[in-house]
């Protein structure tokens, strides 16, 4: 008999016992604390992994990963189950394996002990005790590891599809931000684009204005995606009924700044910001009429959420993906993805060249960093007062109760804070799109 050591109570219940009547019931509490369990999760690039054990901490379990004898990383849990040894503090003396630094117990990719090295070939140990394995997987240089206790669902439906073909040039860039996945995750979708990021030098270059009162429709896919944009595409002529061509409609202006008469001032009280965007607006317009969306799939493509923490956007020139990943209650690693089509050699160059010189500070060091100064000191224990532009919001968490370990959390209860969204929807003459007891529905984009 072989005894497999594991994490005990690794994970936190998925679901709480919250009474229906409890005036302040929040949907929010639902949610496991060190992130949803039952998923594949971006871990490391695989050009990171050498001939050392690599401690890498995911939903609140400490990993340790090496190159198994395949010279595929491999992940295991990185207590030793001899005395609680860590395995990251170790050694990879033979190839495909690692050492604990106690007492030399040697494991190999599979989790089993192949020697106790003190206690010479002669050791009774191998073969009665294995460490906790995590399945992985390397996709286009990244490195995925299964979390769950299940078998591991289908990696296509948590990956997305530019990972499983070699087209084109995949970047990556990380960072940490000390807040709760959940608080992190939500960064997308809602009105705060274009105020938190009015000086953002990628809106500087392609302003965004004032949304209005009414927000974006939600459209739920496969019950894995949340959209929050329209899925843009090149305005097109249309043939009329006589045959002859009929023009696309002009899109409508944009309403950069409003008179506020409670303050009795416009905002935004300075427009200098956008002068000089007539340098850049040619490459904007240029990218929405020349390009098509560079995925196609519905699930994948547009501006969306997708669980278990993806944050999506395609720009027809790249898409950039966010992935919140878990590390512990109290901090997440943000993971993130730039892809971009980049045919031939000459493409790839410039897009490594633009990536590492210009967009990677503009995207990450200065956009990111705006969201982060906004969400960091966030308060996520108080009642909440939802506006109608949240509508997207209260969808994809009604979305996350959905998701893999979740079950028996969809029949939550309307909210107090969606209930105040729900009100603020129907005054603005939008439709909610949840209920009690209901599915999100999202019908499209208004």
């Amino acid at each position: 008999m072989v005894i497999e050591s594991k994490p005990t109570q690794k994970v936190e219940a998925a679901v709480q016992a919250i009474p229906t009547t409890a005036p302040e019931h929040d949907v929010r509490t639902l949610f496991p604390r060190k992130g949803l369990v039952e998923y594949w999760y971006p871990a490391i690039e695989d050009r990171k992994v050498k001939n050392k054990p690599v401690g890498l901490m995911i939903t609140g379990v400490q990993l340790v990963l090496f190159r198994g004898k395949d010279g595929n990383v491999a992940a295991l849990w990185n207590v030793c189950p001899h005395r609680g040894g860590s395995l990251m503090h170790g050694d990879c003396h033979f190839e495909g394996t690692v050492s604990c630094p106690y007492h030399g117990w040697t494991f190999d990719g599979e989790g089993n002990v192949l020697a106790v090295l003190p206690e010479g070939p002669e050791s009774k140990i191998p073969g009665k005790v294995k460490a906790r394995k995590y399945p992985t997987q390397t996709l286009r240089g990244m490195v995925w590891i299964w979390m769950g206790e299940g078998e591991p669902a289908p990696i296509e439906e948590d990956v997305p599809p530019e990972f499983f073909h070699d087209k084109g040039i995949m970047l990556y860039a990380w960072e940490v931000w000390p807040l709760n996945w959940a608080v992190a995750v939500e960064n997308a979708g809602d009105a705060h684009v274009p105020y938190v990021h009015r000086d953002a030098a990628l809106v500087m270059m392609s302003p965004m204005g004032l949304l209005g009162p009414k927000g974006i429709r939600t459209n739920v896919i496969n019950d894995r995606t949340a959209t929050f944009g329209i899925r843009l595409a090149p305005p097109k002529n249309e043939p009329s009924e006589n045959g002859a061509e009929k023009k696309a409609p002009i899109r409508p202006m944009i309403t950069y700044s409003s008179f506020f008469p409670a303050v009795n001032s416009e905002w935004p009280k300075r427009r200098g910001r956008y002068m000089w965007n007539w340098i850049s607006r040619w490459a904007g317009k240029r990218r929405y009429t020349k390009n098509q969306p560079i995925d196609k799939s519905g699930e994948w493509s547009g501006m969306l959420h997708h669980l278990p923490a993806f944050v999506r956007l395609d720009y027809f020139t790249h898409v950039y993906s966010r992935i919140n990943v878990p590390i512990d209650g109290d901090n997440t690693r943000q993971i993130y993805v730039h892809y971009a089509k980049a045919p031939n050699l000459l493409a790839k160059i410039y897009e490594k060249l633009n990536f590492h010189m210009w967009h990677r500070w503009a995207m990450y060091s200065n956009f990111s960093v705006q969201d982060f100064k906004a969400a960091g000191p966030q308060r996520y224990d108080t009642r909440e007062y939802l506006s109608a532009t949240d509508a997207h919001l209260a969808v994809w968490r009604r979305l996350l109760l959905k998701a893999r370990g979740m079950q028996g959390a969809a029949q939550a209860v309307e909210t107090p804070a969606e209930e105040f969204s729900r009100d603020r929807q129907v005054e603005v003459g939008m439709t909610p799109e949840w209920g009690p007891g209901s599915e999100p529905k999202g019908n499209g984009s208004s």
